[in-house]
């Protein structure tokens, strides 16, 4: 059986699931941007997935920031 969550389990988990979205994100663009650059148009599809991925990392950041706010609160 396991012991109650208590507000500051959760916010801690909060917090590292944001920065290792916004972590992933920033690796995901930064992979997309160099396959382009050094692969060409012979990885557009793999380019175009990393850049979605990309994009929602970012957006499940932006949903976590008002369960951070309440939480702080």
């Amino acid at each position: 059986m396991s012991t109650p969550l208590t507000v500051d389990e959760l916010r801690t988990a909060l917090d590292e699931i944001r920065e290792t979205s916004a972590r992933l994100g920033a690796q995901a663009s930064s992979l997309a941007s160099r396959a382009d650059t050094d692969l060409g148009h012979d990885v557009a599809e793999i380019v175009k997935d990393l850049r979605a991925a990309a994009r929602q990392l970012r957006v499940a950041q932006l949903l976590l920031e008002p369960a951070r706010a309440d939480l702080a609160a």
